[in-house]
């Protein structure tokens, strides 16, 4: 099933590469609404990622992701808001590899890890 999901992952991200210019999902709202109830530290931080994600500031969205990533009992639907901004950035990266920094590989590590509920760091 894990090897399911990291396939599919990677094969979206392979065939929106190969689509040429597209617009960028905006994973933005859908990560804020599965945290609205969130306590309010957690609440800010994604309020600065889903406004990094907006922005294409995927750098920062790297530096600011893991307090959140490191929450525990995730919701299903913060998994999927999750998985959403990790589809993003996947495709950010595949239209652009400089941005596929040491740290950019290891948040979407991160990423997937707590989208597909396997072991954290």
């Amino acid at each position: 099933m894990k090897l399911l999901r990291l396939f599919t992952i990677a094969a979206s991200a392979i065939a929106m590469a190969g689509c040429g210019k597209h617009k960028q999902a905006d994973a933005s709202q859908p990560l804020t609404q599965s945290f609205q109830a969130a306590e309010p530290a957690t609440k800010q931080a994604v309020q600065v990622v889903a406004s990094q994600l907006r922005s294409g500031n995927y750098a920062e969205v790297a530096k600011s992701l893991p307090p959140i990533l490191n929450q525990p009992n995730l919701t299903a639907q913060q998994k999927r808001a999750i998985g959403l901004a990790l589809d993003q950035m996947n495709k950010a990266v595949a239209e652009n590899p400089a941005l596929d920094t040491k740290e950019m590989y290891e948040l979407r590590q991160r990423m997937f890890r707590a989208v597909d509920g396997g072991p954290r760091f």
